[in-house]
């Protein structure tokens, strides 16, 4: 339902969880006011307000607990990515060792799966949370070519191994890396942080409508926005724009280009 905050730009997304937080705040004071819903005298006010300390302080614990478990998730989605490249990185290298044409044509499928996956299958995860079918393909393909290598010699025996290992690590960091987009913070931790968050609100109300409470008022709700903001954005770790990025498949691409290792095995 909120997948479209994926699609536009951050600064939009911030004005929009901010701006509609303030909005609710405001809306709800008003209501409260203008239908004399809470009515209270001085002792009834100080002891709201101790509430409010206690009930905000929760609130913040609550809203911490979730930032601290949404950026582990990013983290841990940002290394999966990276344990790829760098498979990917070592599989190129020893197939390159290798030196047959199997190898040789491996690589090329290789090169070609990089490729695909900085170019089609990360804007599909950014903008639709789904990997990419030709994508899928590519690597089905790559899987298969290199399974056809077969070894000459004792030395490419033992190098086959490394490359076996390699192509079934990439098949792993593939997998958890795909299973991490439809990773998100659970429903009952969203429920229970609004609720907090709701009666903290509620319990602001019975204060007058001066310019320090409204000013009060305001700042809870930015604050709680912003820290609303913070945890969508990170919340699904391949989405909108402060995903976690694929240059660390570009840097191999580029790596092993430069390095002459895919001098002869441009994709075709």
């Amino acid at each position: 339902m909120i997948h479209f905050l994926y699609n536009i730009p951050s600064s939009c997304m911030a004005l929009i969880v901010v701006g509609f937080t303030i909005l609710a705040a405001f809306l709800g004071y008003a209501a409260t006011r203008r239908l004399h819903l809470i009515e209270v005298d001085a002792e009834q006010r100080a002891m709201a307000l101790t509430m409010v300390s206690i009930i905000t302080t929760i609130n913040s614990l609550l809203v911490a607990f979730a930032a601290v478990s949404v950026w582990g998730a990013y983290n841990d989605a940002g290394q999966t990515v990276s344990s790829e490249a760098i498979s990917a990185s070592e599989l190129a290298y020893d197939m390159a060792a290798f030196g047959s044409p199997s190898a040789k044509a491996a690589g090329r499928e290789l090169h070609a799966y990089l490729e695909q996956v900085v170019q089609r299958e990360w804007p599909s995860m950014q903008q639709e949370l789904r990997s990419d079918p030709g994508t899928n393909a590519q690597f089905n393909k790559l899987f298969a070519k290199v399974l056809q290598i077969e070894p000459a010699s004792p030395r490419q025996t033992a190098l086959l191994r490394e490359i076996h290992q390699r192509i079934n690590e990439m098949v792993k960091f593939r997998q958890q890396r795909l299973l991490t987009l439809e990773v998100a913070m659970p429903a009952t931790l969203w429920a229970v942080m609004l609720v907090v968050s709701a009666l903290s609100f509620v319990l602001l109300y019975v204060m007058p409508p001066t310019p320090f409470y409204v000013a009060l008022l305001c700042s809870w709700a930015v604050t709680l926005g912003m820290a609303f903001f913070f945890i969508l954005a990170v919340d699904r770790p391949f989405a909108g724009e402060f995903s976690v990025s694929a240059d660390a498949y570009q840097h191999v691409i580029d790596e092993l280009v430069q390095g002459q290792i895919w001098t002869n095995t441009k994709p075709q």
